[in-house]
């Protein structure tokens, strides 16, 4: 009588097939479902179950995945040359967006990203967003943004921080795109990067009164009226708060 067995979670196709030729050398006439396809022991093969479950054998299967990894392998090459290429821009771009305290801590970010996984994609969602925001988006029309982008869980949790670290409006848009209640830790990170934005807010205006800054542009913050934002290096007496600091999650 043929009797059922499980594979295991896993599984591959390959290594079913070995299961069930092992059933038969033993004399065990076996049976098992591989993603709802009924592959026998007593009929099985690796070119059948392939053909059966991929729709075709072995070896062009094997081929289709020896030219998909050098495909892959190009591509991400590629990719890894086209972000090396943007860090400058990338630079230059934040710079536009951000205090000038944290140039040195954005460059830093910059140059991290472009080289991860995503190979920069979080910076172009980030800048798009961050850009918006300075344009007078408001956070709910900014958090949209964040869902029309598609990102992951985690590439979205990466963007946030991000936006988090740098924005003028980080803290609020950071709170706006969390997930269920915000734990006391995060709260108290989240006010202290409110309290530093509003400080170097208020170090702008005082420069700006004197007319220190040159070859500026405006930007609003809710704390104050229309301020001149300058491009110039100062000193950064506000540390920035470490990614990992602030949890991906809410």
């Amino acid at each position: 009588m043929e009797r059922e067995i499980k594979f295991s979670k896993g599984e591959n196709l390959e290594s079913a097939v070995y299961t069930l030729l092992a059933a038969k050398a033993r004399g065990k006439k076996v049976y098992g479902k591989f993603y709802g396809h009924i592959l026998h022991s007593e009929t099985v093969s690796m070119d059948s179950a392939y053909m059966e479950v991929l729709g075709c054998t072995k070896a062009e299967y094997d081929k289709q995945i020896k030219k998909w990894r050098e495909n892959y392998k190009k591509e991400e090459k590629l990719a890894e040359q086209r972000a090396i290429q943007n860090i400058p821009k990338w630079i230059e771009k934040g710079q536009t967006l951000i205090y000038p305290e944290r140039y040195e801590e954005w460059e830093k970010c910059v140059n991290t990203y472009a080289a991860n996984l995503y190979h920069g994609l979080e910076l172009d969602s980030a800048l798009e967003i961050m850009q918006a925001l300075e344009n007078g988006t408001t956070i709910e029309e900014a958090s949209k943004m964040l869902n029309n982008q598609k990102h992951s869980s985690m590439t979205a949790s990466l963007v946030r921080n991000i936006i988090f670290s740098f924005s003028s409006k980080g803290p609020e848009f950071w709170e706006a795109t969390a997930h269920g209640k915000i734990s006391s830790k995060n709260k108290a990170l989240l006010e202290a990067k409110k309290q530093e934005n509003i400080q170097l807010a208020t170090n702008i205006c005082k420069k700006n009164a004197i007319g220190t800054y040159k070859n500026h542009h405006d930007f609003y913050y809710p704390q104050f009226k229309l301020i001149k934002k300058q491009t110039v290096t100062s000193s950064n007496n506000f540390p920035m708060i470490p990614l990992e600091k602030l949890s991906t999650t809410s």
